[in-house]
């Protein structure tokens, strides 16, 4: 139904249809008959470099993700679980400004490390040199400021009842938790462990697909004028499922074309 050039929601779906159908591809995802390694790898291919020399081990079993990617979706994974579980998903103020400035500063010196490394790349003398646990820490900060940023856009465009008093991250010590949420997964990933591998695989892959799942379902909400007009979970269920399924598939297309184009021009990965 359309009301003032706005679509109104449809009626809740009562069936758990976005728990169902994330584990179902789960389910799918684990039982393809090819190693772990080489499903993540290729699931993830469009969405990272993958170069081995900048990517950590756990036994002698690359991650899928680069370190400054695994340290982004595992940061991102670590900050919307506790985003979740406090109910921030409703919250439409923004944080603090002193909050903004740091996790601004997180994104920045990401960009820096970053562009430190890039000088090794192009034969340039870098500032310091590159090392992948500099690359897992400041990859991890963007994680957490990307997690903050997507709450803010879920909440901002998803809900007409939203808490207009409560701040995505309500300050200094709510992000101080955020951060010190992240050093388990920093010191998995930097363990070594092969017994690890296999969760934190998982852990990355579901990440990725929750990111872009997520993007999916903002702009899906709003190409179709239904922004601010759910008024619970129930009633995203059926919107969300779809964006999952398609954020998944714009993943497969995009390792599919990379692939195809390294195939096609002779493109040799970057060591």
């Amino acid at each position: 139904m359309q009301t003032g050039g706005r679509i109104e929601p449809p009626s809740a779906i009562r069936l758990p249809l976005l728990p169902l159908t994330a584990f179902a591809l789960l389910v799918v995802f684990l039982v393809a008959p090819w190693p772990l390694a080489h499903k993540a790898h290729a699931l993830l291919h469009g969405l990272c470099a993958q170069r081995p020399s900048h990517s950590l081990t756990l036994g002698s079993t690359l991650l899928p993700f680069d370190a400054r990617m695994t340290g982004i979706y595992g940061g991102f994974a670590g900050a919307a679980i506790w985003l979740l579980g406090k109910g921030r998903l409703r919250a439409w103020r923004l944080p603090p400004k002193p909050v903004v400035l740091v996790l601004v500063a997180f994104i920045a010196l990401l960009a820096v490390d970053g562009g430190n490394a890039f000088l090794v790349d192009i034969g340039a003398q870098p500032l310091y040199p590159p090392d992948n646990r500099l690359r897992v820490v400041t990859g991890t900060l963007t994680g957490i400021a990307l997690a903050v940023a997507l709450c803010h856009v879920l909440a901002t465009t998803l809900w007409r009842n939203g808490d207009r008093q409560m701040a995505t991250v309500g300050g200094v010590g709510e992000l101080s938790v955020l951060l010190l949420l992240q050093l388990p997964l920093i010191s998995v990933v930097l363990s070594g462990w092969g017994w690890l591998y296999a969760p934190v695989t998982l852990l990355l892959v579901c990440s990725a697909a929750g990111v872009v799942g997520s993007l999916t379902l903002a702009s899906l909400t709003m190409l179709r004028l239904r922004d601010g007009t759910y008024r619970s979970p129930a009633e995203v269920q059926g919107v969300a499922a779809v964006s999952l399924l398609i954020g998944l598939a714009v993943m497969g297309a995009i390792a599919g074309a990379r692939f195809w184009a390294e195939h096609a021009f002779g493109i040799v990965p970057l060591p």
